[in-house]
């Protein structure tokens, strides 16, 4: 008689749980296991032995995609400051601009791009101070 090996693939599942019903779904770990149905079980063994849960999901890690971390990807493509309370004030100003006569759009384009090179000077300047100030008070 022949013996036939059947490999079994083991896959990663990244497991989430939610705690009750208005909860969201957290991620609380992976699990190593040939199909879903065993991924169910291992995590339900692994994850809710202590904590009660309402829901539990596993998903194959191969099916998670992310969007790149570095790079310009959650940049805005358009100016929406307009959209924002603080924008309404630059709004006056563009508007009477542009009813006075013929805009000047590279004026325009000059104005909004010293403006964003501003935000970002102050954004990181105040990145720095909150870094600064962390390092002066210590751990408790």
């Amino acid at each position: 008689m022949e013996e036939r090996e059947e490999k079994l693939e083991f896959g990663v599942y990244e497991v989430f749980v939610q705690k009750s019903a208005l909860d969201h779904h957290q991620h609380v770990g992976s699990v190593i296991a040939p199909s879903p149905d065993v991924a169910l079980i291992t995590a339900r063994e692994n994850f809710l032995r202590r904590d009660p849960a309402v829901n539990l999901w596993v998903v194959p890690r191969e099916s998670i995609h992310a969007a790149p971390s570095e790079g310009d990807y959650f940049a805005r493509e358009l100016d929406r400051r307009y959209r924002k309370v603080s924008g309404y004030s630059e709004n006056g100003r563009l508007w009477k601009m542009f009813k006075e006569g013929n805009p000047d759009f590279d004026e325009m384009i000059r104005y909004f791009e010293e403006k964003e090179a501003e935000r970002r000077k102050s954004l990181l300047v105040s990145d720095g101070e909150k870094d600064s100030g962390r390092s002066r008070r210590g751990r408790f």
